[in-house]
């Protein structure tokens, strides 16, 4: 408890503007917070490039098979996801942190094993394990980011949470095109090599797990923070409407019941559907590259993948102080709008370098509509948070199950362009459906949406 008091007089004796703006803006253990997921987010470009590379290339699956495997990583998460939704608002958020770090580093050595052994089997088993786990890092997590920023700067925190996975991306691509790069051009048949970062990288996610437990503070919240630097006049700024859901002497209960949950119903059916949209094309970019580009090589594959994987969270924190700034409902229909004409622009590209140099910008715009939507997610409740974002999450499992599978069918049945042009399709019919459901709960946000 005194790390708390030390870290409240600290700011409070900084009579900057600047340090005191920034102090009005998140807790002093934020930034110390989202340093720790530099470790658990290194290996995510070479995870990413990997399932379409052995599943295809080097187990010899197929298009249905490859929307199968990301599937059955979803299926995990759909397991795990209401379950530490519940425990998230109950128990202590770094000990899910720390089992979810654990869980997804004990899923890269299974998927490890599974290429060495050239089981397609054991592959997808760990696929399954690394979906089970990974609800246990991030639910718990975001909540943490929500309790720990101020409402007018949410965008901005959950920015500089995928800049920090933007960074640790960085360094662990880079280490990934180095030893993989090498060893595919010199030694392409010793596996264990090749393959090799795998086994890294479930060590940082451990390392990760174990550092966040150390740590982070999770009893400080915004609100105490503030309390800590202006006692006299925190209750004028922090009082906010609690969701009319748990008072229901504040509206008639009938119109709030009807109110909100048709609000909440609509936003979890637009993140269902988005969440579907985005992993029916996703696991086919590589594939066709390859195949219709002619990009064969592997290292170009993963070079001309790297900006889109690690520049555009890069960006992320630039993003969300932008995403702060305007009506969620405006935002959310231009990165989609965005988003759609970058993907028709994709599968249009005539050389790598297009294709990857368009894919940047559809990647950045899929960030900021994250950005927005995860600042619209965590003013729902401010004590059913954790509850909320396994909801949220638990319905775009559900759709990422559905999209690559019926991305595979898509591709194997109509050709390797049709996953992208359902996509974009499917792209622009949400934007009325996150538009009714934000102004649908606008009245009844525990935090208001200016």
């Amino acid at each position: 408890m005194s790390h708390n008091i030390d870290n409240g007089n600290h700011f409070n004796s900084e009579s900057t503007p600047d340090s005191n703006a920034y102090a009005m803006k998140i807790t002093p253990d934020f930034v110390p917070m989202i340093r720790i997921i530099f470790w658990n987010s290194m290996g995510f470009f070479f995870f990413s490039f990997l399932i379409p590379y052995v599943t295809i290339q080097l187990l010899g699956g197929t298009g249905t098979v490859l929307g199968l495997t990301f599937s059955i990583q979803t299926m995990g998460g759909l397991i795990s996801a209401p379950i530490v939704g519940y425990l998230t608002d109950r128990v202590s958020k770094k000990l899910l942190i720390l089992i979810g770090s654990f869980g997804r580093g004990a899923s890269y050595i299974l998927m490890y094993l599974g290429i060495l052994l050239s089981s397609l089997s054991l592959f997808a088993i760990g696929m399954f394990v690394l979906g089970l786990f990974v609800g246990f890092f991030w639910t718990p997590l975001d909540t943490l980011i929500s309790e720990k920023s101020n409402k007018s700067n949410r965008s901005f925190a959950f920015g500089k949470r995928a800049g920090m996975i933007g960074k640790g991306n960085l360094v662990g691509s880079i280490i990934s095109v180095i030893v993989f790069g090498l060893a595919i051009t010199f030694t392409p048949e010793n596996l264990f090599l090749v393959y090799s970062p795998l086994i890294l990288f479930a060590a940082s996610n451990v390392l990760g797990g174990i550092i966040f437990h150390r740590k982070v503070n999770e009893e400080l919240t915004y609100e105490k923070h503030i309390f800590n630097l202006f006692p006299s006049s925190v209750e004028p700024i922090m009082v906010s409407k609690e969701p009319v859901i748990q008072d229901t002497s504040v509206k008639p209960k009938n119109n709030l019941a009807t109110g909100f949950f048709f609000g909440f119903s609509v936003l979890t059916i637009a993140f269902m559907v988005s969440s579907m949209n985005q992993s029916l094309a996703y696991p086919f970019f590589q594939v066709y590259l390859i195949e219709e580009l002619k990009v064969e090589m592997p290292i170009l594959v993963m070079l001309i993948y790297f900006p889109a994987q690690v520049l555009s969270m890069l960006f992320a924190p630039k993003l969300g102080k932008i995403a702060d700034k305007v009506n969620p409902v405006l935002g959310v229909a231009l990165v989609s709008g965005l988003g759609a004409l970058a993907t028709w622009f994709i599968i249009n590209s005539t050389s790598g370098f297009m294709f990857g140099f368009i894919l940047l910008f559809d990647a950045t715009f899929a960030w900021g509509g994250n950005l927005i939507l995860q600042n619209i997610l965590s003013r729902i409740s401010k004590i059913h948070r954790g509850k909320v974002f396994g909801a949220a999450q638990w319905l775009s499992l559900l759709g990422a199950v559905l999209g690559p599978t019926l991305g595979g069918l898509a591709w194997d049945s109509l050709g390797p362009s049709a996953p992208f042009m359902i996509s974009i399709f499917i792209e622009l019919s949400v934007i009325p459906l996150y538009a009714i459901a934000i102004i649908s709960l606008k009245p009844y946000m525990a935090e208001e949406v200016d």
